[in-house]
């Protein structure tokens, strides 16, 4: 979904610090063992719901877009069958930008222009948002083969090379042990759930990251409405631009002046729970904090709310300087709802 990366990282050029890369993947069986094309969808639709796939006309999916700590922006996905889709997100400066189909051709819509989707993209887009995919996934792909099998983390997945009628090329990996699609071409989808009678994929990864440098998006689903009413001039083609909106990601700031000790105590070398490549460092410059992360490039000014509450500003990452009982600084924890903490290792 290349182009699609670009599009977001050309609306909002600081949403390319974050995430850390993926698991490694390993091609492990080059035979496929006996599986079949046919073997291999018909269980992808069970797994997926089977016969209860065909009984939603109209789905919603509330989320959120993430990429590192750059802030969690808002998406709706608006869907209804036969792969019609329309999905909306905010970006932190206000800008918005929508992505519809009509089931037929598809549109980028933002707050300079309108155009036409096609190729790789549209195909990328009609993976994540028709909601009828398993059941038109042959459709989509009339040309399929197994290559073999392939190590997505530590579990063996089944890899179909598709072709489009139009010649698009793509691997679908499906897990082995559930049926699931985990993988198309740079897409990945996690942490399948029960949507109704059916299952999604509530964690969608976008694009590739082979060499670390935190590019992907992350896709994070929060709520699915099934047969609920969406309004059918969602899908047409738009006649205009969007317009801006408020800011999504700002907030107000208090200032506030920590004394030269307390500057100090948060100064030093952190490192991310589950990636131990990734650092933290803190250094005081006079009266300011900087602050550099593990393929930033350079540091940033952390600026204080608090003794021990610092934010970046203008791309909203924020950082709370933990303490134990005597006073010293002993983490570091990331983002708003502090999800993240990094130990202090010096």
């Amino acid at each position: 979904m290349r182009k699609w990366v670009q599009r977001a990282i050309v609306i909002v050029p600081i949403l390319v610090v974050g995430l850390g890369s993926g698991a490694a993947r390993e091609r492990v069986d080059a035979a496929g063992g006996s599986s079949t094309v046919e073997a291999v969808i018909d269980r992808y639709v069970q797994a997926s719901g089977g016969a209860a796939l065909a009984e939603i006309k109209t789905e919603t999916r509330r989320g959120t877009l993430v990429r590192g700590q750059s802030g969690r922006v808002p998406f709706l996905a608006s869907l209804e069958a036969p792969g019609k889709w329309h999905y909306n997100q905010a970006f932190a400066f206000g800008d918005q930008v929508s992505y519809l189909s009509d089931g037929n051709e598809a549109w980028a819509q933002d707050t300079r222009g309108v155009g036409e989707i096609g190729g790789k993209e549209r195909v990328d887009l009609r993976i994540m948002f028709d909601l009828s995919l398993p059941l038109r996934i042959r459709d989509l792909f009339p040309d399929m083969k197994v290559q073999g099998v392939e190590k997505v983390g530590d579990r063996d997945a089944v890899v179909i090379r598709a072709r489009t009628r139009e010649g698009i090329e793509t691997d679908l990996l499906f897990d082995r042990e559930s049926g699931l699609l985990v993988r198309a071409g740079d897409l990945s989808f996690e942490d399948y759930r029960p949507a109704g009678s059916v299952k999604r994929p509530y964690r969608i990864f976008i694009g590739e990251d082979p060499a670390g440098n935190s590019v992907r998006l992350r896709m994070d689903v929060a709520d699915i409405a099934q047969n609920v009413e969406v309004e059918g001039s969602l899908f047409s083609r738009p006649a205009c631009t969007l317009p801006m909106k408020p800011s999504v990601l700002f907030k107000p700031r208090r200032q506030a002046a920590p004394n030269v000790e307390a500057m100090e105590a948060c100064a030093g070398l952190y490192q991310h729970p589950t990636d131990p490549a990734v650092t933290y460092t803190v250094t005081r410059q006079q009266t300011h904090l900087m602050m550099k992360r593990t393929g930033w490039g350079q540091a940033l000014e952390i600026k204080p709310e608090s003794e021990w509450d610092y934010y970046i500003q203008f791309l909203n990452f924020e950082f709370h300087f933990v303490r134990d009982a005597s006073g010293r600084v002993t983490a570091l924890e990331l983002g708003a709802d502090r999800s993240v903490r990094a130990a202090k290792l010096k």
